[in-house]
């Protein structure tokens, strides 16, 4: 349509994150001749991200201690990821249950006087795709005001969205893929300040 009832000649399709697949389904969609203009680059993980895995039995304790203790402890903004819906729904209840009425740290954007939760929120909300549009709107509006600390999400979450001080990712489950897990963890630590991403990896039975 672009090229033949506009005169469009020119045509630019940029991703952050493509595989050399998906960059020769791009090209041949848009008319591109193979090998003509087609380039995919590694930019590689930041520098400010901090990589972590661990196998463990009882990944449900391991991912509550994570989150209590430091350095997750004191963030103010954490994503965690699973790949299913009703997941998402059982962890951020155990967030809740296990945190509440326990004090946590004080952050370090409190410290400067930047903190907008208070200190003994452990704030956790679900979110993914089989939500209604209303309450998906309420959910991204308390994590991107700072109101909601912990969003258990799936990959429903995140396109399109850039909240530059989320200084932890979680994943609870193994991405589908490589380019989904650097995709994911690249919604850490926007702003260039030292951000955590964790990932538990299945343990073999």
């Amino acid at each position: 349509v672009l090229r033949e009832r506009l005169g469009v000649r020119c045509f630019l399709g940029l991703t952050a994150t493509a595989t050399a697949a998906t960059a020769r389904d791009v090209a041949q969609h848009l008319g591109i001749p193979p090998g003509n203009g087609i380039g995919v680059g590694c930019a590689g993980v930041p520098g400010n991200l901090r990589l972590s895995v661990s196998a463990d039995s009882d990944r449900d304790q391991a991912l509550i201690s994570l989150l209590r203790e430091e350095p997750f402890g004191s963030m103010d903004s954490v994503i965690v990821y699973c790949t299913r819906r009703q997941e998402t729904e059982r962890l951020a209840a155990l967030i809740r249950t296990k945190f509440q009425g326990i004090p946590r740290p004080e952050s370090a954007g409190k410290e400067k006087g930047k903190g907008k939760i208070p200190a003994s929120s452990w704030q956790a909300e679900a979110y993914h795709a089989g939500l209604s549009a209303r309450e998906r709107r309420r959910i991204q509006r308390e994590f991107m005001s700072g109101r909601t600390r912990i969003l258990v999400a799936t990959v429903a979450f995140g396109m399109g969205l850039d909240k530059a001080d989320v200084r932890g990712v979680v994943h609870y489950n193994i991405p589908r893929n490589f380019e989904s897990y650097v995709q994911e963890i690249g919604r850490a630590g926007r702003d260039g300040i030292p951000a955590r991403c964790h990932l538990f990896l299945e343990p073999e039975v």
